[in-house]
C-alpha cells in the first residue's frame, strides 16, 4: 500500500499534473469569478497578464479546459511588454509539454523558467520558483531519484518559499518531503516535517481556492504519521480537527482519506468494530467519488482488521476485488502473498501454494526486468558521460584559448590604467603638497598677526583699565580731601574767626581739631601710598592695612607665610592696592564678621587668599554687572600675569584665590 499512498501524494502535489482526484470542500467558482471580474476592470495590463495566468492554473482545477485555454491565449498575448511577465509564462505554458507526453522538453522548460526567475526579488517571483522547483522535483521522483526530490525541497523549493511568503505554499513543501520520509519508513523525520506544514497551513490567511483542502488534507496525514508512531492521544486531537470541518462538508472527497486515518486510529488500538465502522464509511465515500486509489487503500486497510478477526471469508473478498481491480502489478504480487497467508491459515494448501507460486513468479519477474533495466540504464549513463567527457575536454580547451587571449588583453588594459591613475596619483599629492605649503605658511601668518593683534588689544584693554582706575582713584581722594581735609579745615576757618571776633581762644578744642585733620590727612596718604610699605616692606604694610580696618564689628586675621623676599617696589603696590580692594569690597557688602587674608609664596609664585564668613554672592551674576571694583582686581591680576578664582555661595561667605607670578 505504500505505493498507492505514494501515488496519491504524487497526483495531488503537482501543481502541473492533471490529477484524476482533485480534492475539493467548497464551492472554488466563488473564488474563481471574484478574479476574473478583477481581471475583466482592470486597466492594469500586467494586472490582467498576471491574472490571466493564474486563471488558466484556476480553470484546470475546476476542470474547465476552454476557459484554461482562453486565458492563457490572453496572458501569452498581454506579456510582451513586460520582462517578468515574459519569464513567468515559461512555467504557465509548460503543461503544454505535458499533454503532448514530452517530459523531457517538459523538465528542460522548467529548469529555464528557474534560471530566468532568479534575477527577480518580488514575492511573486520566489513563490513561482519554488513551485518550478517542487515540479522538477516530482519529475526526478518519476525517475525513481526520490534522493533528488528531497534534496530539491529543502536546499531549494522550501528556502525559496520562505522568501515568498506564502504559507499555504511553504506547508506544501514540508508536507511533501515529511511523505518521502513516511514511504521510506521514517516515521519520526516524517512528524517534524508534519509538525511545520500544520503550523505554517494554520498561519496561513491568504485567501486561495485550496487553502481549506490543504488544511484538512494536512491534518488527516499528519493524523495517519502520528497513529503509526502510537501517538494516538495527538492523532486524536488532530483528527478532531478536521472532523470539526468535515461534519458540515459531508460530501467532500477529503472524506475518503479522512476515514481511512480515523479507521486506522481504530485498527491499531485494536478498536475493531469502530475501525470498521470508519472503513465502511470511507469506501461508501470512496465509491461515490470515484477514488480508485483511496478505496484501494480502504479495502487493503479492512482486510488486514478482518484477517486479525480471524474472518478469512470477508478478507479473501477484499482481496480478491482488489486483484482484479489494480492496475500495478508490483501491488497485484503483494495481494498473491496475503491471499496465499489467508489460504495458508484456512489450511487449502494447495491454493495457499497456487498463490505463493505466483507471488513468486511475478517477483522473480520484477527482479529479472528491473536488473535488465538497471544494466541498460547504466550501459546509456556510461556512454553520454563519455560523450560528455569529451565534449567536456574541448570546450575547456578552447575555454583556456579564449581566456588566455582574454587575460593578456585585460592585463595590458589594466597595466596602461595602472600606469594612468598612478601618474594622475603622483601629480595630485604634488599639487596637494605644495597647496599644503602655501596654506600652512599663510595659517602661520593669520595665526601670528591673530596673536599680535590679540596682544595689542590685552595691553590696550589693561592700560585703559588702568587709566580708568587712577581717574576713578582720583577722583576718590578728591571726594576724600572735599568731604574729609576740606570740611574739617573749613570748621577750622570758622572756629579761628569766632573766635578773633570774641577775643577769646578756645586752644583744646582748636587742636583737637587740628588732630583729627592731621588724621584725616594721614589716612589719605596712607590710601595713596602706605609710608610703612615704602619703608618697612610689604608684609609691615598689609598688617597696618588689616589692623586700620578692623573694627569691632568685624575681625581681620592677616597671615604672611613667606621669608624676607626683596619684590619689585611695582609688584608691592599692585598687591597692596589688591587687598586693599578685597578689604573694601568685604566690609562694604560682605556683613562678615571675621576676614582672613593669606599671603604665600612658592618659587616664582606668589598666592593671595582672602576668606570672609559673610552673606556671600552669585558670582555670575556680579561678573555680569561687570562693578568697577572687581574689573579693578582683575585687570591688575592680569597686569602682573596671574589668575584669580572667586568662589562664593549665597549665605556661606566668600574665598578669593590668587596666583600672580613674579
Amino acid at each position: 500500500m505504500k505505493k498507492f499512498y505514494a501515488c496519491f501524494i504524487f497526483l495531488f502535489f503537482s501543481v502541473c499534473s492533471y490529477s484524476q482526484v482533485i480534492l475539493s470542500l467548497d464551492d472554488d467558482r466563488v473564488y474563481i469569478d471574484s478574479i476574473v471580474n478583477i481581471t475583466k476592470n482592470t486597466k492594469s495590463d500586467s494586472v490582467k497578464c498576471l491574472n490571466s495566468f493564474r486563471l488558466s492554473k484556476l480553470f484546470l482545477m475546476v476542470q474547465d479546459a476552454k476557459s484554461s485555454k482562453e486565458y492563457l491565449e490572453q496572458a501569452n498575448r498581454l506579456k510582451t511588454k513586460f520582462p517578468f511577465l515574459q519569464d513567468a509564462s515559461l512555467f504557465y505554458n509548460a503543461s503544454g509539454f505535458v499533454e503532448k507526453g514530452d517530459f523531457a522538453g517538459f523538465e528542460k522548460t522548467l529548469l529555464d523558467a528557474n534560471s530566468k526567475l532568479k534575477k527577480y526579488y518580488n514575492k511573486e517571483a520566489y513563490r513561482l520558483r519554488a513551485i518550478v522547483l517542487q515540479n522538477y522535483g516530482i519529475m526526478q521522483q518519476r525517475k525513481n531519484n526520490e534522493n533528488a526530490y528531497m534534496k530539491l525541497l529543502v536546499n531549494e523549493a522550501i528556502p525559496v518559499a520562505k522568501k515568498s511568503g506564502d504559507y499555504e505554499l511553504i506547508s506544501a513543501l514540508n508536507k511533501a518531503v515529511a511523505i518521502i520520509f513516511m514511504n521510506n519508513s521514517e516515521r519520526e523525520k516524517a512528524a517534524e516535517y508534519l509538525d511545520q506544514a500544520q503550523k505554517y497551513i494554520e498561519f496561513a490567511t491568504k485567501k486561495s481556492p485550496t487553502l481549506a483542502e490543504s488544511k484538512i488534507e494536512t491534518y488527516i496525514i499528519n493524523a495517519e504519521n502520528l497513529v503509526e508512531l502510537k501517538h494516538f492521544y495527538d492523532a486524536e486531537k488532530v483528527l478532531e480537527k478536521a472532523f470539526l470541518t468535515l461534519q458540515k462538508h459531508p460530501d467532500s472527497n477529503l472524506n475518503d482519506s479522512y476515514f481511512y486515518s480515523e479507521g486506522i486510529y481504530f485498527a491499531k488500538q485494536n478498536k475493531h468494530k469502530e475501525a470498521l465502522a470508519s472503513f465502511e464509511k470511507g469506501i461508501k465515500s470512496s465509491e461515490k467519488h470515484q477514488n480508485t486509489i483511496a478505496l484501494n487503500r480502504l479495502k487493503f486497510a479492512e482486510y488486514e482488521v478482518f484477517f486479525k478477526l480471524r474472518n478469512f471469508a470477508e478478507a479473501k473478498r477484499n482481496l480478491e476485488y482488489l486483484v482484479e481491480k489494480t492496475p500495478f502489478i508490483i501491488d497485484k504480487k503483494n495481494y498473491y502473498k496475503e491471499l496465499s497467508k489467508i489460504y495458508n491459515a484456512t489450511k487449502d494448501f494447495s491454493r495457499a501454494y497456487y498463490y505463493s507460486n505466483k507471488y513468486n513468479i511475478i517477483n522473480d519477474s520484477l527482479n529479472g526486468v528491473q536488473l535488465k533495466n538497471e544494466i541498460v540504464e547504466l550501459e546509456a549513463k556510461y556512454k553520454k558521460a563519455e560523450s560528455e567527457k569529451k565534449i567536456s575536454l574541448l570546450q575547456s580547451e578552447n575555454e583556456k584559448a579564449v581566456l588566455q587571449v582574454n587575460n593578456n588583453r585585460l592585463n595590458s588594459m589594466l597595466f596602461a590604467v595602472l600606469s594612468f591613475l598612478l601618474f594622475l596619483t603622483v601629480l595630485f599629492l604634488w599639487i596637494y603638497n605644495n597647496y599644503q605649503k602655501k596654506l600652512s605658511f599663510q595659517k602661520e601668518v593669520n595665526l601670528q598677526q591673530e596673536l599680535d593683534s590679540l596682544e595689542n588689544r590685552e595691553k590696550l584693554s589693561i592700560s585703559n583699565a588702568l587709566i580708568e582706575g587712577e581717574e576713578v582713584e582720583r577722583k576718590r581722594i578728591a571726594r576724600d580731601l572735599h568731604d574729609g581735609l576740606g570740611s574739617m579745615l573749613s570748621g577750622l576757618k570758622m572756629h579761628l574767626n569766632l573766635a578773633d571776633k570774641e577775643k577769646g581762644v578756645d586752644t583744646s578744642n582748636i587742636n583737637l581739631m587740628l588732630n583729627n585733620s592731621i588724621k584725616e590727612l594721614r589716612n589719605i596718604s596712607q590710601n595713596l601710598m602706605p609710608e610703612s610699605l615704602m619703608k618697612l616692606g610689604l608684609e609691615h604694610a598689609l598688617r597696618d592695612l588689616c589692623a586700620s580696618h578692623s573694627n569691632s564689628q568685624t575681625i581681620i586675621e592677616f597671615q604672611y607665610l613667606i621669608k624676607k623676599t626683596a619684590f619689585p617696589q611695582h609688584f608691592k603696590i599692585v598687591i597692596f592696592r589688591i587687598i586693599q580692594e578685597l578689604l573694601n569690597n568685604a566690609l562694604k557688602y560682605s556683613k562678615a564678621s571675621e576676614i582672613l587674608v593669606s599671603c604665600s609664596q612658592n618659587k616664582d609664585v606668589f598666592f593671595i587668599t582672602v576668606e570672609d564668613n559673610g552673606v556671600g554672592f552669585n558670582v555670575e551674576e556680579a561678573e555680569q554687572r561687570d562693578g568697577m571694583g572687581l574689573r579693578n582686581i582683575k585687570n591688575r591680576v592680569a597686569f602682573l600675569d596671574g589668575k584669580i578664582e572667586i568662589d562664593s555661595e549665597i549665605g556661606k561667605g566668600t574665598s578669593t584665590y590668587i596666583e600672580l607670578k613674579i
